[in-house]
């Protein structure tokens, strides 16, 4: 098959049959963070929610924006300080934002390509590691693992609090109504660049497991404040984020 005169379908079943090499259908390149930002709402599972973007590449099939790899600034103030003992206004670290591709790519090895090679064009700009998270409760980092990124392990236990009204209040919760239900935990990668930087975690053994349950309402969908005495559809697996935490006894038949 000639590249250069297949069609797009040609190439993308060209592809998944094994009958052609990523390197030689695919061109990868830095792309603008418009283009960026509006194929990742298109694709991403996450649509539209927010995310910051320093570094945007795109991943072309005959000439189609087909995947999408976004590096920024690692968020949190200790974070920089817990993986490298780095000061936070250190730029040579970046974590990996948003990864995607378009359906039609989906299970294949184009995602693996589009994020080693994305990795190593970061070099250049003085990146000495890549990190990022994977949630537990979806996926184990699989494509990670593909990439030579290393392991180390889970992200601390911590719990967040859900008020009724949706608000994250400041200070005591002790008399806003709500609950605390505990953090989905999240898989640890990094790929560094510079061998010379030293991460302060520990490499541990890979994960195998696609994911882990969700620990916070242990699938029954609502929950219970022992405070106040009320149950509560659950929100961290259940589409009322929108509406904050509502009482299930109050809850409108049309929801």
């Amino acid at each position: 098959m000639n590249p250069h005169t297949a069609t797009f379908d040609e190439l993308v079943d060209a592809f998944k049959n094994r009958t052609i090499k990523a390197s030689s259908i695919f061109e990868l390149r830095e792309i603008k963070k418009n283009t960026a930002y509006d194929f990742i709402k298109k694709y991403h599972y996450l649509a539209d929610a927010k995310f910051f973007s320093k570094f945007s590449f795109g991943l072309f099939l005959g000439g189609c924006l087909v995947g999408c790899a976004t590096y920024t600034n690692p968020q949190g103030i200790s974070t920089m300080k817990g993986w490298f003992g780095l000061p936070n206004t250190d730029q040579s670290v970046l974590e990996l934002s948003r990864l995607c591709l378009t359906p039609a790519l989906n299970n294949t090895n184009a995602s693996s390509y589009l994020l080693s090679n994305s990795v190593k064009k970061l070099k250049p700009h003085g990146v000495r590691a890549v990190i990022t998270l994977a949630d537990s409760s979806r996926h184990s980092g699989s494509i990670y693992q593909v990439c030579n990124f290393t392991y180390y392990g889970l992200t601390d236990k911590k719990s967040d609090f859900f008020s009724v009204n949706g608000l994250n209040p400041r200070g005591s919760t002790k008399n806003v109504e709500g609950v605390w239900l505990p953090r989905t935990r999240k898989h640890r990668y990094a790929f560094i660049l510079d061998k010379k930087l030293k991460c302060n975690y520990t490499p541990q053994t890979r994960p195998k497991k696609t994911s882990t349950p969700l620990d916070c309402c242990n699938g029954e969908g609502v929950v219970f404040d022992s405070r106040f005495k009320k149950t509560y559809v659950c929100p961290k697996c259940n589409d009322f984020k929108s509406l904050g935490l509502l009482d299930i006894y109050d809850l409108p038949s049309h929801v």
